[in-house]
């Protein structure tokens, strides 16, 4: 399930709360969203941090062996996570792994699991699927882009992004709205600033502009995460 459903169900986690920890009180436009329906597939062009979800309902639905290529990077020493083949280095805070090799489901869905709390820049390609993301992480506070990543899914993969509207349709924007207006640190860390950032949990509403075949509706939800 993805972050942005998850929100809306009620059910954010650990990699919700990541996600949003660069934010603080404030309204942000994220998680842009354009989808192509046709006959057989979708077409999706998202904003970066779309990348780790598109990744992970890539891994839930793949059933065969696919090209994989790109970037891992974690703000942590993970080379022993890794059972695959890369090349590893570390750069200020960051460490990374570039990877160019063939992985099977089940290795793909580890990846996804082990590393969904970090930043996953990879490419997939086969017979059903493919995943193109840039290789660099964007900064703080920029505008959102469409095109940090693109993908093309089987139809079966509509729920995960078209939960709350009618899936009728042939194309699809979305704008999701990050509304915070609390922080609510946990008392532990309340006199250490740093932590208290990183701990703090957001609280506001989910706010989605969705434009379907040219026609805008809006949905909100609570958010804590």
């Amino acid at each position: 399930m993805n972050f942005i459903k998850q929100i809306s169900q009620g059910k954010a986690d650990d990699t919700v709360h990541k996600k949003l920890a660069r934010y603080g009180k404030g309204e942000y436009d994220r998680g842009l969203l354009l989808i192509t329906k046709g006959k057989k597939d979708l077409k999706i062009k998202a904003s970066w941090d779309w990348s780790n979800d598109l990744f992970g309902i890539i891994s839930d639905h793949i059933k065969k062996s696919a090209e994989v290529k790109g970037k891992i990077i974690a703000p942590r020493d993970f080379k022993s996570e890794l059972d695959i083949e890369s090349n590893f280095s570390k750069r200020g805070k960051l460490y990374t792994a570039e990877i160019n090799t063939t992985l099977n489901p089940e290795q793909i869905r580890k990846v996804y699991e082990k590393f969904k709390i970090d930043f996953i820049l990879l490419n997939i390609k086969s017979d059903e699927f493919k995943l193109h993301v840039k290789d660099k992480i964007p900064k703080p506070g920029g505008a959102i882009k469409e095109d940090f990543c693109s993908a093309t899914l089987p139809l079966e993969a509509l729920d995960e992004f078209a939960f709350d509207f009618d899936k009728n349709f042939s194309e699809a924007k979305i704008v999701n709205k990050f509304l915070i207006n609390d922080l609510v640190v946990p008392k532990q860390y309340e006199k250490d600033f740093a932590m208290a950032r990183l701990m703090a949990k957001r609280k506001g509403k989910l706010v989605r502009v969705i434009t379907v075949d040219g026609k805008e509706v809006k949905k909100e939800y609570p958010m804590e995460a």
